[in-house]
């Protein structure tokens, strides 16, 4: 019974502010009706959708305009049937959706993506857009409070609050400090931190994956230990790393200067052989010659004990952070090796924001991981983490 109370209370809640945007005549028109009044709204994801192209599809007729450079857009509803399902086509590509019930402020952003998804119960909302009809609004409208609903539950699962802003009807300019403009920033970076993406997050809301994760349950007992298999083939030694290149050649020492030669004297008569005289002082010692050049350095040694990497597989554990990098000797680590290979940028997002091409890569849909082959114990593995926590500044 307390469970039926909340459903209620909190459809009651998303209905007061799914219509809230909405005053005076707009407030007053009929789902059903042709009003002679307009819609507006602003397009943004955290920055304004400028030059998009805006395109109503209704139980009865169309529309279309463009926003301006602040994603700001406006139509009359004159020979409209409303309710009407709104598309914005960026120049970048991106597109996104949003229903209109009535007339009034109606935003265009990926908190209005959700909903539509929500109540056409249908993650391809471009194939609720192009099939739109009044039996489609019919069931949509009906399913719209729940969407809002569930919308902000799958929000704040996120870790973004939306309780204070209405997603869909809520007058915004898209500029830092705007609280609604903020919460679509903050989504942006949650999605980024998570490796996830607006398309995973609304397939997640139509299945009805919205609430919060529960606790953790009770551990299991230890299961007894099997026994020990028996010891693999001894992997393959790794290739040698390459020679680094020879170091510069020295300087040539300066050469020292040459002593003066003395006078040639006239060579005398052979006089007769005296007596053998003392032994005279050792004569001075001459002049040291010049230093010869220094020979070429030679080639760099390897150091013993590196580089032969060990060939441990790719594996999960503990939660790791991005980007970190670590030793194992065990046949399977936590993330990858660190061993320079490429990496798609499209299926590891986060880990290109930290690394971007500073180890190689084309930058576009490729990225290189370092290669620390050559400096790896033997029988090693530096492993990477590629799939963890994203790191925060402190």
């Amino acid at each position: 019974m307390q469970g039926k109370k909340s459903t209620a209370i909190l459809l009651s809640i998303a209905m007061s502010t799914l219509f809230s945007g909405c005053g005076g005549s707009d407030s007053a028109a009929t789902s059903q009706g042709i009003v002679p009044a307009s819609m507006k709204g602003t397009a943004a994801t955290g920055a304004p959708i400028a030059n998009g192209q805006v395109s109503l599809n209704c139980v009865a007729g169309h529309a279309s305009t463009q926003t301006a450079a602040d994603g700001s857009w406006s139509v009359s509803t004159a020979g409209l049937t409303l309710p009407c399902v709104i598309r914005v086509s960026a120049s970048s590509g991106l597109v996104l959706h949003s229903y209109a019930a009535s007339p009034g402020t109606i935003n265009v952003t990926p908190f209005t993506e959700l909903v539509t998804a929500g109540a056409a119960a249908n993650s391809d909302t471009e194939t609720f857009f192009n099939g739109f009809s009044a039996a489609s609004a019919s069931a949509a409208s009906g399913r719209l409070a729940i969407a809002v609903a569930q919308t902000g539950q799958l929000l704040a699962k996120l870790g973004v609050n939306v309780n204070a802003i209405d997603l869909m009807n809520q007058q915004f300019q898209a500029v830092s400090g705007n609280a609604y403009d903020d919460g679509l920033e903050l989504l942006s970076a949650r999605l980024a931190a998570t490796n996830s993406t607006l398309t995973t997050i609304t397939q997640q809301l139509v299945s009805g994956n919205v609430g919060p994760v529960g606790v953790t349950g009770a551990t299991g007992a230890t299961g007894a230990t099997g026994a020990t298999g028996a010891t693999g083939a001894a992997g393959s030694n790794g290739a040698t790393g390459a020679t680094g290149p020879t170091g510069a050649t020295g300087a040539v020492g300066a050469m020292g200067p040459t002593g003066a030669t003395g006078a040639q004297g006239t060579q005398g008569a052979p006089g007769a052989t005296g007596p053998t005289g003392a032994t005279g002082p050792t004569g001075a010692t001459g002049a040291t010659g010049a230093t010869g050049a220094t020979g070429a350095q030679g080639a760099t040694g390897s150091v013993p004990g590196l580089g032969n990497p060990g060939n441990a597989a790719p594996g999960t554990g503990d939660t790791c952070t991005l980007g970190t990098v670590w030793l194992t000797a065990a046949a399977v680590g936590v993330g990858v090796p660190a061993n320079g290979q490429l990496l798609s940028i499209s299926q590891n997002p986060a880990l290109f924001s930290l690394l971007g091409t500073a180890f190689g890569g084309d930058g576009v849909t490729t990225f290189a991981l370092p290669n620390l082959a050559s400096v790896t114990p033997n029988g090693l593995t530096y492993m990477i983490c590629n799939d963890g926590t994203y790191p925060s500044r402190s």
